[in-house]
């Protein structure tokens, strides 16, 4: 009985171990598919950006593109989409967008969205995803905290207003 285990066992190892290689001959060759920079400049003017982040559609190719500390190897060269402080470590298979002051938003496309036929040409969902300082139609958006601020000032003014007439 365990001799049948064993037997098993060694067969599911030898398996995987022959995938993997298989796997890491096709990777050296160039065979397997790798994520890739849609074209985003024709929405650059619509969004301008001040700080660096991301967004993927899907949670497991967010956690491929880890924050990089060094200027270690790279699994990919994605230089013209990929702010040089994160490092994409696995094959994406959807889409993510990557926005960042000297890039501003761009679009990777995973090995599945590549299927698409026209998927060079559709960064436009990444303007719904980046951080961007302006709108579509170039009106520089108001954060929150600057909200708040004119706010307070108003207030203040009033009250100041209310102060000196009593």
């Amino acid at each position: 009985m365990h001799t049948g285990k064993c037997l098993v066992a060694w067969i599911i190892v030898s398996l995987c171990y022959i995938g993997l290689g298989g796997a890491l001959k096709d990777l050296k060759e160039g065979k397997i598919a790798e994520p890739l920079c849609s074209n985003c400049n024709k929405i650059q003017r619509k969004c301008t950006v001040s700080h660096s982040g991301l967004f993927c559609k899907n949670k497991t190719d967010k956690e491929k593109i880890l924050f990089s500390h060094s200027l270690a190897e790279k699994l990919y060269n994605l230089d013209e989409c990929v702010p040089h402080k994160y490092n994409v470590t696995g094959p994406i298979l959807d889409w993510c967008c990557l926005w960042s002051p000297k890039l501003g938003c761009q679009q990777l496309a995973g090995i599945y969205y590549q299927n698409q036929s026209r998927w060079r040409d559709t960064c436009e969902i990444c303007l719904h995803s980046c951080i961007c300082d302006e709108d579509t139609n170039g009106v520089v958006k108001c954060s929150p905290t600057a909200g708040c601020l004119a706010a307070l000032g108003i207030l203040g003014i009033l009250l100041s207003r209310s102060y000196l007439w009593s």
